[in-house]
C-alpha cells in the first residue's frame, strides 16, 4: 500500500497510462507511429527471431500488420507503410530488388478493391485475408527464388517451414483484428 502511494505521488499512473498508451497496433492514427511499428516488426521478423530460432524462424509478421493497414487505413498511408515494409525487407533480406515491392503493392491493391464489400466483423473475412496474403507471398517468393536458383526441387524441410510461416501469420493476423470481430465493433474501413 505505501508502495502504491508513493508511486502515486511521484506521478507513475501518468506515466504507466502513457507507456502502456503505446501498444504496438497497426492503424494508430499516426503515420510516424506506424512506420516506427512498421520498423520494430521489421526488425524482430528479420534479426530477432531467426538469430534465436535459426533456420525456423524464418516467420512473417509484417504481411498480416499490412493486411490489417490496407483494411484499415485510407490507401495513400497504407501504400506509404506497405513500401517502407517492402524497402525494409529488401534491404535487409538477399533477396531480388522488387520482390516485396511487387508484391505488397499487388496485395495492398486487392484489398482497397475487397474491402468495402466484406464485413469485417466477423472471423472469416479476417482469416481468409491473413490466409491467402501470406499464401501469396510464400508462393510469390519461392517462385522467385526457384526461377533464379533454377532447380525445381522443393525440400519437406521447406514445406514445413513454410506452413509454420503461414500458420504464425494468420495466428498473429487474427490476434491483431481481434478488436474489430465483435458484432457491436466498428466498421473498420474507412469511408
Amino acid at each position: 500500500m505505501a508502495m502504491e502511494g508513493l508511486l502515486k505521488r511521484i506521478g507513475w499512473s501518468l506515466f504507466k497510462d502513457q507507456l502502456w498508451g503505446l501498444k504496438p497496433r497497426p492503424n494508430t492514427g499516426s503515420v510516424a507511429k506506424d512506420i516506427a511499428f512498421v520498423l520494430v516488426i521489421l526488425f524482430f521478423q528479420t534479426t530477432f527471431f531467426p538469430t534465436i530460432l535459426g533456420s525456423a524462424g524464418v516467420l512473417d509478421f509484417i504481411t498480416p500488420w499490412l493486411v490489417v493497414t490496407a483494411i484499415r487505413q485510407k490507401p495513400l498511408q497504407a501504400t506509404i507503410l506497405a513500401m517502407v515494409a517492402a524497402f525494409g525487407l529488401e534491404t535487409k533480406l538477399a533477396v531480388p530488388a522488387g520482390i516485396y515491392l511487387c508484391s505488397y503493392w499487388i496485395m495492398i491493391n486487392i484489398f482497397f478493391q475487397i474491402r468495402p464489400a466484406l464485413s469485417w466483423r466477423y472471423r472469416t473475412p479476417w482469416a481468409v485475408s491473413y490466409l491467402l496474403a501470406s499464401l501469396w507471398i510464400i508462393l510469390f517468393e519461392t517462385s522467385v527464388l526457384v526461377f533464379l536458383h533454377e532447380t525445381w526441387s522443393v525440400t519437406p524441410s521447406f514445406v514445413l517451414q513454410q506452413a509454420v510461416k503461414l500458420i504464425v501469420a494468420v495466428g498473429f493476423g487474427m490476434y491483431l483484428s481481434r478488436e474489430w470481430m465483435r458484432i457491436d465493433a466498428e466498421e473498420p474501413v474507412p469511408q
